[in-house]
C-alpha cells in the first residue's frame, strides 16, 4: 500500500456509491433530450477496412490473429447482437455486453502491425486512424517489456454518450462498462486460444495522442494486449526495466485530428465533477504504477445464524456451454425485470461462480491473484442451496452463511428493501453482489483507484452474467441500491468493504418488446 492522500476519487466514491440521491439529482430525461448524441461514433473521410461477415457459429482455437480470427474476436467481443424496433428510438441496438440504457459509451480501438483503427460495430469494419506499427509504443506506455503482442485493444469512454442522461454519474457507468467489455473480450479471446492482459495502468497522454482523443471528452480506460498461445500468452505481465514518462513518449508521436461527426454535449463544461475525477486519475510516469492484493472481509463480518457452518461445494458435473451460443442468448431481461417461477440448478450456478474469479491476467493485482472483489450470493429460489445470504470462498468454493443475524429475516426481501423500486423480486432465483475494498483501491492507485475497482468489478460482473445465461437466466445489473443497506443485509461491518455491483439473476418472461437477433453469416 502507498498511503496516498484522499482526493477527488474518494469523494466521487462517497457520492456515487453511498449517496444515491445526490448522485442522481442531475439526471436528465432520456426522451426528447436535446443533448442526445449519435448512436455510434462516426469518422468522416477515413479509409475503411471491411471485416468478413462470415464468422463461425462456435469459437475454436486459432494459431494466428489473422483476418478471420480478428473478425470473429470483434464480432463476438463487441458486435451488435440484437435490434429493437418499438422503443421510440431510445434503445434500438444491443451488443454482446450489457450497457445502461443501451448507450454503449465505451469505444473500441484496434492497434495492429499496419495501423491504428476504430471498430465500427454497425458496419463490422475498421476505420484507419493512422498508419504504422505502434504496438511497442503502447507497451511502453503500459510499462511492459518483451516482444510486441499480436494486437493491442484500447477501450475508451466517450462520456457524452452516457452523460447526456446521467451527467457526472456517467463516470461510474462508463468505467463499469469498460470492465464489462474487458471481461467479454477476455472470455472470447480465451475461447480462441488468445490471452488478453488487462492494463488499467498506463501513462495517458501518449495513448490519447496516438488515437487522436480529447482526454476530457473520451479518455482511454483499459488497454488489452493480445497474445496468441506460444507467443507470450502464458508468461504474465512483464514489467519493463526502464521507467517512461508520458511527456517523453508523447513527444515521439505526430498529432492527428480525425474528422468526427459532432454530437452530444461538451462534457468538460456540463460535468465538472466527472471532469475533475477523470483528470485526477491521469498518470504521467510509469514509476507511479503499483500492484497489491486487497484485504478480504474478515470472518467476524459473517454474522449469519449462530453456529452456521460453511456449505462445502459438492462435486458436480457442469456441462460446458459454448460461449458463442451463450453470448447470443445473454440478455438483461425485459424493461421491467419480472422473474417467472422456475427451477434453476443452484449447485450448477454455484460451481460456475466458484471459478469466476480465476485465470485473469491483470496489472491491478500480483501475478496469479484472483479478481480483487468478493462474491456474495443471496439465494432465493435455487435448487440445492438453502435460501439465505452467503460469501463465496475463493480458495475452497464453500458458501459461508452471512447476512443479518435475525434468522427470521428473508435474505431476498432484505435486498429488495434497500433497492429502488422497479424490479420485481418475487420468484427471484438469486442476487449477486460484488464487494470491493475501497481502501485497497485508493491506497494503491490513488485517484485512479475508482476506475480500477469499477473496471475489475465490471469484468467479474460479465462473467457472472455469462454464468447465468448458460443456465437460461437473465442478469440485470442494478445500480439503484443503498450501499449501507446492502452492507447491512450482507453482514459487512466495515465501510471499506462496499457493494459495487448488484446483479439480479432470474428467468424472465416476455417483455412486450420486438427484439430481432442480428445473426452473423456463418462459416459452418
Amino acid at each position: 500500500m502507498t498511503g496516498r492522500e484522499d482526493g477527488a476519487g474518494r469523494e466521487f466514491w462517497r457520492v456515487s456509491l453511498e449517496d444515491l440521491a445526490v448522485a442522481m439529482e442531475t439526471r436528465q430525461s432520456e426522451y426528447g433530450n436535446p443533448d442526445e448524441p449519435l448512436k455510434f461514433k462516426i469518422y468522416r473521410g477515413r479509409p475503411r477496412r471491411p471485416l468478413t461477415t462470415r464468422v463461425p457459429r462456435r469459437l475454436t482455437e486459432v494459431t494466428a490473429l489473422d483476418e478471420a480470427a480478428l473478425s470473429t474476436l470483434l464480432r463476438y467481443g463487441y458486435g451488435i447482437s440484437r435490434q429493437e424496433f418499438d422503443t421510440d428510438g431510445t434503445w434500438p441496438y444491443h451488443r454482446m455486453v450489457a450497457s445502461a440504457r443501451c448507450l454503449f459509451g465505451v469505444q473500441l480501438y484496434v492497434c495492429l502491425a499496419d495501423g491504428v483503427y476504430h471498430y465500427d460495430a454497425p458496419h463490422h469494419a475498421l476505420v484507419l486512424l493512422r498508419d504504422g506499427d505502434h504496438r511497442r509504443l503502447l507497451a511502453e506506455a503500459a510499462g511492459t517489456g518483451g516482444g510486441p503482442p499480436e494486437a493491442v485493444l484500447v477501450l475508451s469512454g466517450l462520456f457524452a454518450k452516457t452523460a447526456y442522461i446521467y451527467r457526472d454519474y456517467a463516470y461510474r457507468l462508463c468505467t463499469q462498462e469498460a470492465g464489462l467489455l474487458t471481461g467479454n473480450i477476455d472470455l472470447v479471446a480465451r475461447a480462441m486460444g488468445v490471452r488478453a492482459h488487462v492494463h488499467h495502468q498506463f501513462v495517458d497522454e501518449p495513448v490519447h495522442k496516438l488515437l487522436g482523443l480529447d482526454g476530457d471528452e473520451e479518455p482511454a480506460l483499459v488497454m488489452l494486449p493480445l497474445h496468441v498461445a506460444g507467443g507470450g500468452a502464458g508468461a504474465g505481465i512483464r514489467r519493463a526495466t526502464a521507467a517512461q514518462s508520458a511527456a517523453a513518449l508523447a513527444a515521439t508521436i505526430d498529432p492527428i485530428e480525425p474528422d468526427v461527426v459532432a454530437g452530444g454535449l461538451k462534457v468538460a463544461q456540463a460535468c465538472p465533477t466527472l471532469t475533475q475525477v477523470n483528470r485526477a486519475s491521469l498518470r504521467t510516469h510509469t514509476a507511479t504504477f503499483a500492484t497489491a492484493a486487497p484485504d478480504a472481509p474478515s470472518a467476524t463480518a459473517e454474522s449469519g445464524a449462530p453456529g452456521a457452518l460453511p456449505l462445502p461445494l459438492p462435486p458436480a458435473e457442469v456441462p460446458e456451454a459454448d460461449l458463442a451460443d451463450v453470448l447470443r442468448a445473454r440478455d438483461s431481461g425485459p424493461g421491467v425485470f419480472r422473474p417467472v417461477a422456475s427451477r434453476v440448478d443452484g449447485v450448477e450456478l454455484w460451481t460456475r461462480l466458484a471459478r469466476a474469479r480465476t485465470d485473469v491476467t491483470s496489472d491491478a493485482v500480483p501475478s496469479g491473484a484472483p479478481v480483487p472483489l468478493e462474491i456474495y450470493l443471496t439465494v432465493g429460489d435455487l435448487t440445492g442451496i438453502p435460501a439465505g445470504c452467503y460469501r463465496l470462498d475463493q480458495d475452497t468454493g464453500a458458501l459461508h452463511p452471512t447476512g443479518p443475524a435475525d434468522p427470521g429475516t428473508d435474505a431476498i426481501t432484505a435486498i429488495e428493501r434497500v433497492t429502488i423500486p422497479g424490479p420485481v423480486f418475487q420468484h427471484m432465483n438469486a442476487v449477486v453482489h460484488l464487494v470491493g475494498d475501497r481502501d485497497w483501491a485508493f491506497d494503491t492507485f490513488g485517484d485512479r483507484g475508482y476506475r480500477v475497482i469499477s473496471q475489475e468489478a465490471g469484468l467479474l460482473a460479465h462473467r457472472v452474467c455469462v454464468a447465468a445465461a448458460a443456465q437460461g437466466m437473465s442478469g440485470r445489473i442494478v445500480n439503484a441500491y443503498h450501499a449501507e443497506g446492502v452492507r447491512q443485509a450482507l453482514g459487512l461491518t466495515e465501510r471499506r468493504h462496499t457493494p459495487v455491483f448488484q446483479i439480479l439473476l432470474a428467468r424472465t418472461g416476455p417483455g412486450g418488446r420486438v427484439i430481432v437477433p442480428v445473426e452473423p453469416e456463418a462459416v459452418n
